[in-house]
C-alpha cells in the first residue's frame, strides 16, 4: 500500500533480505525490522522513503556499507543499525538530520577515522549517540562530549584514548 505509514515486523524470525521495494513507500514514517535474521544490505530504494522518521534495523545480520543516499532521509529522528555487520566509514551525513534524537551503530564493523562533522554538535534534539565496538579510530571530539545526552557510549572523561 502506498499509504502505509508504520511497519513493525520486529522479533518475527524473518529471514532473507529486505526487499528493494521502497520506491512507492514515500509515506512510510516508521520501519522497524529489529531482532530478526535478515541478511544482505540496506536496499537502495529505502533512500526514497523520504517521510521516514524511525529506521530500526538493529539485531540482524545485515552487511554492506551505510550508503550516502540515506542522506535523503532528512526527517529521521531515530537511526538504529546496531548489532549487525555493517562496514565502511561512519555515516557522517547524520549531522544534517536536524530532528535526529537517536543514533545507534554499536557492534558493527565500521572502520576509518571518526571524523564527525561539526554539525553533529548542533543537533539540539540528540539524546543518544552510540558507536562503540566498531573498528573506528581517533578520539571522540570535544563537541560531542559537551552535548547533554542521555546516552553516549564513548570515553569523554578519560585520557585521549582511541575509540573501542
Amino acid at each position: 500500500s502506498k499509504s502505509l505509514r508504520d511497519l513493525f515486523l520486529g522479533k518475527n524470525s524473518l529471514t532473507g533480505t529486505i526487499p528493494d521495494s521502497f520506491d512507492e513507500k514515500r509515506e512510510l514514517e516508521v520501519l522497524s525490522l529489529r531482532a530478526n535474521r535478515l541478511i544482505g544490505s540496506i536496499p537502495k530504494s529505502l533512500a526514497k522513503a523520504t517521510a521516514l522518521k524511525k529506521l530500526d534495523l538493529s539485531f540482524n545480520k545485515l552487511s554492506g556499507e551505510i550508503f550516502e543516499d540515506l542522506s535523503n532521509l532528512i526527517q529521521l529522528r531515530e537511526f538504529r543499525l546496531n548489532d549487525n555487520h555493517f562496514e565502511g566509514t561512519f555515516p557522517n551525513f547524520l549531522g544534517s538530520f536536524q530532528q535526529l534524537e537517536v543514533v545507534n551503530v554499536n557492534n558493527n564493523l565500521l572502520t576509518g577515522d571518526l571524523a564527525l562533522p561539526l554539525a553533529v554538535g548542533d543537533l539540539e534534539y540528540l539524546k543518544e549517540f552510540a558507536f562503540q565496538n566498531n573498528e573506528l579510530k581517533g578520539v571522540v571530539p570535544e563537541f560531542i562530549c559537551d552535548l547533554l545526552l542521555d546516552v553516549l557510549t564513548a570515553d569523554c572523561w578519560g585520557t585521549s584514548s582511541p575509540i573501542d
